[in-house]
């Protein structure tokens, strides 16, 4: 027994290696991505808005179907990519607004820095809760289920300040909780997908950032 855990390790310290290698990736991908939403095609969006109805279903397209071409190899590794990068697209909208409204990105940053915060606290508190944060699974799906429909009645019902405020507080609670229960989940997950894993840290992160932003410009109007 002793033997098989030792033989363990090393496997298991590649595999982490390699989630974070690929949550890194992610990360920059993403910030490539809204650099290049800004810089060539945030005129495109302003000008013909269906545009980021195209966008924002090729990127739903992607992350529905990641679970059968996330061990597509190498195909997995361009649409990782290229699913990143459609999302830093898909937030150059919410991040013009913001500069617009509020004269600069300061908000942005403080959003930047309450994300990392956020969710290098909740990361950790999954890895060493001793906790079995499964019974998560069931109210974090429920949650995000709302907030999806919530989110649909809200293109054609828009909502004052107060109403978003609490929307996108309860988001950032929804995704502290997925941080946690899915940083848990990686010491059971199959070692032989890593691109999983990082995908789901990336979604973390990136949803969370969205609602602390929302929060924070909500509370600014």
């Amino acid at each position: 027994m002793y033997n098989e855990q030792v033989a363990t390790q090393p496997l298991q310290a590649s595999f982490y290696s390699q989630v974070m290698m690929y949550f890194g990736l992610a990360i920059l991908s993403s910030a490539f991505g809204t650099y290049i939403g800004f810089t060539y095609i945030a005129q495109m969006i302003f000008a013909t808005p269906a545009l980021m109805w195209v966008i924002i279903a090729a990127e739903l397209a992607l992350v529905l179907t990641s679970r059968w071409w996330s061990t597509k190899r190498p195909i997995n590794y361009f649409l990782f990519a290229l699913f990143t990068f459609i999302t830093g697209i898909t937030i150059v909208p919410l991040l013009a607004n913001i500069i617009y409204s509020y004269g600069g990105p300061d908000l942005i940053i403080k959003a930047l820095g309450a994300t990392t915060l956020m969710f290098g606290g909740t990361a950790i508190f999954g890895w060493v809760t001793k906790m079995d944060l499964s019974g998560m699974r069931g109210f974090l799906t429920l949650a995000l289920i709302g907030m999806i429909i919530v989110a649909i009645v809200g293109i054609f019902v828009p909502w004052g300040s107060t109403f978003e405020m609490l929307f996108a507080g309860f988001g950032i609670i929804v995704f502290s909780g997925y941080t946690m229960y899915d940083i848990q989940k990686l010491k059971t997950h199959p070692q032989d997908r890593p691109l999983d894993a990082a995908l789901m840290l990336y979604l973390d992160i990136f949803n969370l950032f969205i609602y602390i932003l929302r929060l924070l410009s909500a509370s600014r109007r």
